[in-house]
């Protein structure tokens, strides 16, 4: 059975520090495709090593403290929710649960398959269900013109999982790394 949480070391915190650089700068590449409807950032990616790295707990518990941060350096005049940090925290425990203790091969099809499996819970969870219900109940906005504006994210899911199969096999290949995340070496 994996072990589903790492032990807290200076290592760890020091990794898990970089991460949180990484997802700050990544945001920062966010594209809106279509304006103030579609937007694609690769801060997925720094999720996704996070919640390799960090476990379904400690991915959770950063990720909202990171929701927080972030609202207080780069707060374009938006009101400070609530639901939104613990909808991050949310996805942050999905991306420890299913990438925490899990190797990835680029040449298996069922790494890809459980990577889509992933991409479709965390969007589904946070950007299909969760958001939508927070902004509803926050700003009253009809349902219909929440779901309408959301749609265009389906077309993500192939581009998230496309790119983690890229990135986190190659990644788990540095020995240092592969201890962190929480795999046994080669």
């Amino acid at each position: 059975m994996k072990k589903k949480s790492p032990t807290l070391t200076v290592q760890l915190l020091v990794a898990l520090a970089m991460i949180v650089a990484l997802c700050f700068v990544l945001e920062k590449f966010s594209i809106f495709l279509i304006p103030r409807l579609w937007k694609v950032s690769p801060a997925f990616i720094g999720y996704t090593l996070m919640g390799s790295v960090a476990g379904p707990i400690l991915s959770g518990l950063i990720s909202a403290v990171y929701d927080v941060v972030s609202f207080f350096f780069v707060n374009q005049g938006h009101p400070f929710i609530i639901w939104f940090t613990l909808i991050e925290a949310l996805q942050g425990i999905l991306y420890g649960y299913f990438f925490y203790g899990k190797e990835l091969r680029f040449e298996r099809k069922r790494d890809w398959l459980w990577v889509t499996l992933a991409t479709v819970a965390v969007m589904g969870v946070g950007t299909f269900t969760l958001t939508p219900l927070a902004l509803h109940l926050q700003y009253g906005v009809p349902f219909v013109g929440l779901y309408a504006t959301r749609a265009w994210s389906v077309f993500e899911i192939p581009l998230r999982v496309v790119a983690t199969m890229l990135i986190v096999p190659q990644l788990q290949q540095i020995p240092e790394l592969r201890k962190l995340m929480g795999l046994s070496n080669k």
